[in-house]
């Protein structure tokens, strides 16, 4: 390849911390004149991310955004081959000024970065200081701290962000202080932000040593497979996919562009406290198509938002809980299509 050191930010942490929310807002203010490309991983094999940060490119600037989307579970694998070619692919069609990589909530750095640090990809691409972002009301709750990939994404980060700061109380955010001040080693940077806005000179920032992980042995697993052939949904019939690992599970679906949801009996039923099967959602996302409008619905745990969004392909949707949750695919789906305008 005749592209050389490409700038190259990884972003990490937990589900629901406003990672694509963060890279949206950066979008939003790329300079006109670059092209960036992004690298996206999901938990599942549905892919939204992707639809929300094509979304995040605005002002006419789509020709100058490149996204790739590698589905169904951590980008890092044994043999990585996968990521590699994602990455080859991406930096050949876009020939972009800056690279972003945003791995699942579940996804572990460590190898993410080997990978970009061996040699037929150190001279390509220029990493530079990993982010973490983290909401500062959970830096102190076990369901997460005790996560080993968690600590991980924190030890191993360079730039440490609270996001959703402005949700957090005085004391979340005094907790999260003294609990990031007391990280060793250091962070380079430390800083509290809201609804993703982050400061773009962090892209710029360079670390000053390769940290070693904590819990090695979390990306040595198996390797990824190719993701399957969900088929093509029907108006009236989604397509669907399910995945479970690393302690979750998750399921995932495609619904036709003609299909149109009615709005507030469809957040009524995905928000909390919803159903039985959704009270302990970890994560959940999805594009609807409700008409001439469309909308993006974010959830996590029991906060809901709903915005308005441009992606206007098809309706899709994600949703993660932990694997030992009892829960009916078949029931959500059922449902779903329940909640479908009747057509004319």
């Amino acid at each position: 390849m005749t592209i050389q050191n490409v700038p190259t930010t990884l972003f990490t942490g937990f589900f629901g911390v406003g990672k694509t929310t963060a890279i949206r807002s950066l979008l939003a203010r790329k300079p006109a004149n670059e092209n960036w490309a992004i690298l996206v991983n999901e938990f599942g094999e549905i892919a939204v991310d992707q639809a929300v940060l094509e979304d995040g490119s605005t002002n006419g600037q789509e020709n100058r955004l490149t996204i790739r989307e590698i589905p169904g579970g951590c980008m890092c694998c044994v043999a990585n081959v996968p990521m590699r070619m994602a990455i080859t692919e991406i930096l050949r069609r876009a020939k972009p000024d800056r690279l972003l990589i945003e791995p699942t909530g579940l996804g572990h750095p460590a190898g993410i970065l080997d990978e970009l640090r061996k040699d037929d990809l150190k001279d390509v691409v220029d990493v530079g200081a990993m982010i973490c972002l983290v909401d500062p009301r959970y830096v102190g709750d076990a369901r997460i701290t005790g996560v080993d990939v968690f600590r991980d994404q924190v030890h191993l980060a360079d730039v440490l962000i609270a996001n959703k700061s402005d949700l957090a109380s005085e004391d979340d955010l005094a907790g999260f202080r003294d609990w990031a001040a007391a990280l060793f080693p250091p962070k380079l940077v430390i800083v509290e932000a809201k609804m993703g806005e982050i400061d773009g000179t962090l892209l710029d920032l360079k670390a000053n040593d390769e940290r070693l992980p904590l819990f090695p042995h979390l990306h040595d697993h198996a390797e990824t497979q190719p993701a399957p052939n969900i088929g093509t949904s029907q108006p009236g019939r989604p397509v669907r996919a399910v995945n479970a690992g690393n302690g979750y599970q998750g399921c995932g679906w495609v619904f036709a562009p003609e299909d149109i949801f009615e709005q507030d009996a469809l957040v009524d039923f995905l928000g909390p406290p919803g159903p039985n099967d959704l009270k302990n959602v970890e994560r959940l996302k999805g594009v609807f198509r409700l008409g001439t409008e469309w909308i993006l619905i974010d959830r996590t745990q029991g906060e809901i938002s709903v915005t308005p969004i441009a992606y206007r392909r098809d309706s899709r949707l994600e949703i993660i809980l932990p694997e030992g949750e009892a829960v009916d695919w078949n029931g959500i789906e059922t449902k779903l299509i329940s909640l479908l305008s009747p057509r004319t």
